[in-house]
């Protein structure tokens, strides 16, 4: 007898953890939830990096249920994900297309900037981007990225990724395999 196991979404696995927020947050919930995995299994220390704000106001109705009322934030944020993997220091910004191609008008100077820089400190620095339509992630290198960019190119078609970059795999545990993809990137 055949069993038809279900091809792996990272939406359908998100919600299994039951820790998603809303359907724009699949799929930096699925790298988080990746992310704690590789912790436990001790592969890789990464995290997210909160965003710096300025607190301005806080409600205290009770001490237990203090909120931030008005906070603004401090300065641009860099890159989303930072931490170490194989004793090397790892650096990344995660986005997200509908479409079939990735416009760079999503993804900020600074940012591109920021992985520049740490790729010239021999760090590994890296765009990771689903493809929501066809169900694909893949990692790209900054210095193909900023060639690309520099080109003069608007966006990069998917095509350019199964070229110039690795395809993660999409899985239930980790949610996203992206390690695997950065070995074959880097190692």
């Amino acid at each position: 007898m055949k069993v038809k196991y279900p091809y792996p979404s990272i939406n359908n696995v998100v919600k299994t953890h039951h820790r998603f927020q809303s359907q724009g947050m699949y799929f930096e919930d699925a790298l988080n939830l990746s992310n704690e995995y590789y912790r436990n299994i001790n592969k890789a220390i990464i995290y997210k990096k909160p965003t710096p704000i300025q607190v301005v106001k806080v409600d205290y109705p009770r001490r237990s249920k203090a909120r931030i009322v008005e906070a603004y934030y401090q300065t641009a944020s860099t890159t989303d994900y930072n931490g170490i993997y194989r004793g090397k220091y790892i650096d990344y910004e995660a986005k997200e297309t509908e479409n079939l191609s990735f416009n760079f008008k999503h993804i900020s100077l600074h940012q591109m900037q920021h992985l520049a820089r740490i790729d010239e400190q021999n760090g590994l620095a890296f765009v990771i981007i689903f493809f929501k339509k066809v169900n694909r992630v893949f990692l790209i290198d900054i210095k193909p990225f900023l060639k690309l960019y520099h080109d003069g190119l608007k966006s990069i078609k998917i095509a350019d990724f199964e070229v110039l970059g690795a395809e993660a795999k999409i899985g239930f545990s980790p949610p996203i395999d992206y390690l695997v993809a950065v070995d074959k990137l880097y190692f």
